[in-house]
């Protein structure tokens, strides 16, 4: 089942299902798409402006186009925020360098404080929703879908029609406080409790408890974690 949050993508969607079925473009299909395309390349030459003048140039061209930007938002040399429409970015919030945050399939809500560290992939069709004072390590992944293993169904990848795909879809929460280390992947229905925090180069299949500390393949808890008391 497609997910609601899909909508603003739909004809992107269905455009690309029909490309894999081998299926002919309606001259209004390709209209609009080659229309899209020259926004595409206005925020391929933001991208990778380097400085405070990309700094500036990407918090305002994101301001138009995605759901929600905040005050004092950076987002940093070639991050790609793919299906903007579908993705809020609270206050003081950092999206470091060649993050991949994919949301034409579903919402991603990023709250305020927060830094996303390098190389990291966030990818929904289920919502994706990350808390106030996260933190997330470098080439950290987040996935509210995967593939599974489905009688039936194959695990090839999106090259194949929809009704064939084996795959899990479920939202995904990194409450308050809570940290990945670097290198974690957190996969579809997962809850990060608050303060939790996952040791790098863990697997995260399963809900982890507020206020513990997680490691390992798949993680485990490993401690307690003292409660953090709120300034502002």
């Amino acid at each position: 089942m497609i997910n609601k949050n899909k909508k603003p993508y739909k004809l992107e969607y269905d455009a690309f299902q029909k490309f894999i079925k081998g299926e002919s473009f309606t001259f209004w299909e390709i209209f609009i798409l080659l229309s899209k395309s020259f926004l595409s390349l206005l925020e391929g030459l933001i991208r990778n402006i380097p400085g405070a003048i990309g700094f500036k140039l990407r918090y305002y061209y994101y301001k138009i186009v995605c759901k929600k930007i905040g005050k004092n938002v950076l987002i940093d040399v070639g991050v790609i925020l793919s299906g903007p429409a579908n993705i809020s970015i609270d206050d003081y919030t950092w999206i470091d360098s060649y993050c991949i945050i994919n949301a034409m399939m579903g919402e991603i809500q990023i709250g305020k404080r927060i830094h996303i560290a390098p190389f990291v992939n966030i990818g929904s069709r289920e919502p994706v929703i990350i808390e106030d004072y996260v933190a997330i390590g470098a080439s950290s992944k987040i996935y509210s879908n995967s593939q599974v293993v489905i009688p039936g169904k194959r695990m090839s990848g999106p090259m194949i029609p929809e009704e064939d795909k084996a795959f899990r879809s479920a939202p995904v929460y990194l409450r308050k406080d809570s940290f990945l280390g670097a290198n974690v992947v957190v996969l579809p229905g997962v809850e990060i409790g608050e303060g939790a925090v996952v040791a790098a180069n863990s697997l995260v299949i399963r809900s982890v408890s507020p206020w513990t500390v997680v490691m390992g393949s798949p993680a485990k808890r490993f401690m307690k974690r003292e409660k953090i008391k709120d300034t502002y």
